[in-house]
């Protein structure tokens, strides 16, 4: 199983927007091979997200993200100091430690 870390800013006023959005992808993720999502929000700062991904593989998980981000031109516009809105990490998990 391969991990997708992505970390997100939103625009003010752009929660709620984007949470209906995602909730509505559940089914499109589940037919790519998306097997499991946790998402976070900042403590200090609500508009910046983290929403780890379980997929079934990296090539799934690739394309579908390939997909979605030439769908949405604004999810590769730069915040200001020129660091994407949307960055997104795949990740393979190594052996639980105990703490």
């Amino acid at each position: 199983m391969v991990t997708m870390v992505s970390r997100r800013r939103l625009e003010e006023g752009d929660f709620d927007a984007w949470k209906v959005r995602f909730e509505g992808g559940s089914a499109a993720r589940k037919a790519a091979g998306c097997r499991g999502v946790r998402r976070f929000h900042g403590i200090e700062d609500h508009h910046e997200l983290l929403v780890i991904f379980d997929w079934d593989s990296a090539e799934n998980a690739k394309a579908f993200v390939n997909s979605k981000v030439a769908e949405n031109e604004k999810l590769t516009n730069l915040r200001p100091g020129g660091t994407p809105m949307l960055e997104n990490i795949f990740m393979v998990e190594m052996e639980p430690l105990e703490s």
